[in-house]
């Protein structure tokens, strides 16, 4: 008798065992939420190859898009050529793996390449042109120029899709990480990488939002936007984090994406994860019974531009602590410029460089005649150098430094030498 049981024990399968099964972890897993689905990934490694195959069905770009498009690859590539990006309640579904039946697709490019898009939805996806904001809407406060909405289907048989393009003045994800109301909202998605920057807040439970938007003149709206997502569950909140943070960052939730059959774009993906911004209390703004201020929080974001620099980047702000806007940034960028104006022909170069002067290469008086020079009618010749390519490099220089500060910091308050 007790052989026969220790042989039934022996051949019984466990749990592992019955997970094992692919079908039957992928129809458990299905209907996890994002937090348990995160918990039992760490159960075991054992399962990582069919927990791997789970999430790339589960955050499937393609799947989510056909419900507004008949060729999502189309769509991403044109994405991809005029580096537009994806906000909006698409992509809170995109991560929680929901379905809201009456959310639209909002893409978010800059102004110059908003026809492009209007183009392809008419021509290719069988949109109508519906309407395009008025001054009556005023985005302004959101850094948009325009919002051109295209609607197919038919309302009233409850088949009908709204996909919005929206015009910004500043590269889309400015509009993003400084003009959004509510931490709830800041997550979009490139043609090929889907970010979430507050995710641990947004996606696991109890989940929260923290108001981040404080313009006086659009109060009314900035609250029915953060009641928005309060029906959905998301209970506003303080966030006691205050700081810089970048695109893809260590508190950033990332999510790479299945691009076979899409033409990728042209711009590196360094460019977008080297976009920053800041988190700090309200700068400016009458709080009144709301709260101390020093208890609330405001996201800020800039574009940021060198002439050395051949893509567009964010800020968090115009002062030390940022990345781009430190002294070290500063002076390698002015550096470089120097050494490209230094390669022009005699006769081509500014006039406080053909000639010597007493000034030195970082005098203030230098950086404002080069700033001078190059906003005239100079134009770059071909042989012109962009240094993009090292910015991965100098951000991994800064976060080192800026750590060993910390660091230092921290020791000195304990009184550690």
């Amino acid at each position: 008798m007790d052989s026969t049981n220790s042989d039934l024990r022996r051949n019984c399968p466990t749990l592992l065992d019955v997970l094992g099964q692919y079908g039957i972890l992928d129809m458990l897993c299905r209907r996890l939420d994002t937090a348990t689905l995160f918990s039992l990934r760490l159960v075991t490694k054992r399962l990582a190859n069919h927990f791997a195959a789970h999430a790339k069905e589960r955050w499937n770009f393609n799947r989510r898009l056909k419900h507004f498009v008949r060729n999502p690859q189309s769509l991403r590539t044109l994405m991809a050529r005029y580096n537009a990006l994806i906000s909006g309640s698409f992509v809170i579904q995109f991560f929680d793996d929901s379905f809201w039946k009456e959310s639209d697709l909002d893409i978010y490019v800059e102004r110059e390449s908003a026809a492009a898009f209007g183009t392809h939805l008419c021509q290719k996806e069988g949109y109508r042109f519906d309407r395009g904001s008025t001054e009556d809407d005023d985005y302004d406060f959101l850094g948009f120029v325009q919002v051109d909405t295209y609607l197919r289907g038919d309302k009233l048989r409850s088949n009908e899709t709204k996909i919005q393009v929206i015009s910004t003045r500043a590269v889309p994800v400015r509009s993003i990480l400084g003009c959004f109301s509510t931490t709830a909202a800041i997550n979009f998605m490139s043609w090929n990488t889907a970010y979430s920057m507050f995710p641990a807040m947004t996606f696991l439970e109890p989940r929260s939002q923290c108001r981040v938007c404080w313009v006086p003149d659009n109060e009314g709206r900035i609250q029915s936007l953060i009641e928005k997502y309060s029906k959905r569950g998301w209970k506003a909140e303080q966030m006691q984090f205050a700081g810089f943070r970048r695109v893809g960052d260590p508190r950033s939730w990332k999510i790479v994406l299945d691009i076979a059959r899409v033409e990728p774009s042209s711009t590196p993906d360094y460019v977008l994860e080297n976009c920053h911004f800041n988190v700090v209390p309200p700068i400016g703004f009458p709080i009144g019974p709301i709260g101390p201020i020093e208890d609330l929080r405001q996201a800020l974001s800039f574009e940021f531009t060198s002439d050395v620099l051949k893509y567009k980047y964010t800020g968090g702000e115009h002062s030390t602590g940022d990345f781009w806007s430190e002294m070290f940034m500063k002076a390698t960028l002015h550096g470089l410029l120097l050494d490209e104006l230094r390669k022009l022909d005699h006769e081509a170069q500014p006039h406080f460089l053909a000639r010597p002067t007493q000034w030195s290469d970082f005098d203030r008086r230098m950086y404002l005649s080069v700033h001078v020079f190059m906003r005239r009618s100079f134009v770059k010749p071909d042989s012109w150098r962009y240094y993009d390519d090292q910015v991965p490099t100098w951000l991994k220089e800064w976060e080192e430094e800026k750590n060993m500060r910390e660091l230092n910091d921290q020791m000195a308050t304990v009184a550690i030498t």
